[in-house]
């Protein structure tokens, strides 16, 4: 079984030599992450689920105002996230399909910037460790301004048997502490 907790999760992210920016890993990498934040903010969500794995877990724990003495910030009991395929396959189905969701139609605009990417190798071979920041802009009816969250992501990115990248695990950590209701069903 894969590790959930976020010191877990963190753990296992770079357990391998840093790929320098001048390695084409590193382009492969950067390139399947702008491709994937250009299908999401297109609202292309069958698209993208077809870039994660089988066996993803996407996860975004709530995060918790401590003291750094008591602990990261992170609650280990309780997500916004803790998604399977499935389940995010679920969520995608209501983006598209579901005619009352009221958060889809009418469409927000949404637009994700993913940046200081750092890529580390794992102990898997094809498979790489990515750490990225994100910041994501949400703007929907008339409204003259964004709604705004920003977040640190650890991803575990596979190289699959036909030489694609896709998306096995994903860690949000956000930097707020309280989510909006605006952001229930937006893919980070």
């Amino acid at each position: 079984m894969m590790a959930t907790s976020v010191e877990e999760l963190a753990k296992t992210v770079k357990t391998g030599a840093r790929v320098k920016a001048s390695d084409p890993i590193y382009g492969d990498v950067l390139d399947f992450l702008i491709d994937e934040a250009a299908l999401l903010d297109d609202d292309r969500h069958a698209e993208w689920l077809d870039c994660v794995t089988d066996d993803i877990i996407y996860r975004m724990p709530i995060r918790k105002t401590l003291y750094r003495r008591d602990g990261a910030g992170f609650d280990e009991r309780s997500n916004h996230w803790l998604d399977s395929r499935r389940s995010l396959a679920l969520r995608v189905q209501r983006a598209r399909d579901v005619p009352s969701a009221w958060d889809r139609d009418p469409a927000p605009r949404i637009r994700r910037l993913v940046t200081n990417l750092v890529v580390h190798e794992t102990d898997t071979p094809g498979e790489y460790a990515a750490t990225t920041y994100l910041l994501l802009l949400r703007n929907r009816f008339e409204a003259p301004g964004y709604d705004t969250l920003t977040a640190k992501r650890e991803d575990l990115i596979r190289r699959g048997s036909n030489g694609a990248l896709k998306l096995a695990r994903r860690l949000v950590l956000l930097d707020q502490a309280a989510l909006g209701a605006v952001y229930i069903n937006v893919f980070m």
